[in-house]
Formats: C-alpha cells, structure tokens, sequence
C-alpha cells in the first residue's frame, strides 16, 4: 500500500511540475471581448457584429440605447468610420458579466485634442455571443470631451 501511495503521490507531483510553466487559458467571454476589440481595428464591421447575440442590448457612452443587430450595427458603422480603438484594463468576472475600465481612441476625439476618453464598460457574454455590451464615460472624461467641443 505504501508503494501505490507513494506511486499515486509521484504522478501527482510531476503532474503540477508540468503544469507550472503553462499559462493560464483566457477565459471563453474574455476571449470573445478581446476578439472584437481586434475586429474593431480591423473597421470590420460584419466581423464585430456576428459576436452579438441578435437580441444583444449595447447602452453606448452617449446613453443611447440599441436593441439588436440591426440598431448595434450603425452604432459598429459609427465606430468603424471614426478608426475607434479600445484598450481594456485588467476584467473582473461575476459568471458571464465582465466589468472592465479601459480607454477609447477615436479620430474625431483626436482632432478635437480629448483623445483617448477613459471609460467603464460592462458585458454579459451567452453563448459565446454578446447579449449585453454597455459603456460609459469616467466624469472626468465626460467633462474633458464637453470642454473640447465648447472650445471648437
């Protein structure tokens, strides 16, 4: 019995030994975040609107509100157009809602002087589909783009 033990004990330990050096995999709704931020500076559009669900809700930082693909895709249109990049900050995970802060790079901001805009974003992935998708701008972002469009 010692034998198997101390068998049992050695295949675990080279197990963990093994296991050590590997990274840790990124997460299924992580993955898909991070698969439409490279879309997103790809400009392609078709690309970022197939990781919606087709009853997906995004709040964008304005306060609008879209339902669906078809509503969610001139806001991807939108942001195609204006070369919009994002930056995520490290992700807390609550089971299939990520919350993150982050900054946006957009070239109208740029030409304006605001660029980038610091932001919290929120999204609930289904599926391996984004169902929800919601970004708001940090107070002190808000005010530095209001102050920059005052001023143009």
């Amino acid at each position: 019995m010692t034998k198997s033990l101390f068998v049992a004990l050695a295949f675990v330990a080279a197990l963990l030994a093994a296991c050590a050096g590997a990274p840790l995999r990124e997460s299924a709704p992580e993955s898909v975040l991070r698969a439409r931020e490279a879309a997103l500076i790809e400009r392609d559009v078709e690309k970022i609107l197939a990781m919606f669900a087709d009853d997906a809700v995004v709040t964008t930082s304005s306060g609008r509100r879209l339902i669906g693909k078809d509503e969610i895709r001139v806001w991807v249109k939108d942001q195609s157009d204006r070369s919009q990049r994002e930056e995520a900050g490290p992700r807390q995970r609550d089971g299939n809602k990520l919350s993150w802060a982050g900054k946006v790079y957009r070239e109208d901001w740029q030409k304006l002087g605001a660029s980038p805009l610091d932001v919290i974003q929120d999204a609930v992935i289904e599926g391996g589909k984004i169902k929800m998708f919601s970004t708001r701008f940090t107070p002190e972002s808000a005010s530095k783009l209001e102050a920059a469009r005052r001023k143009k």
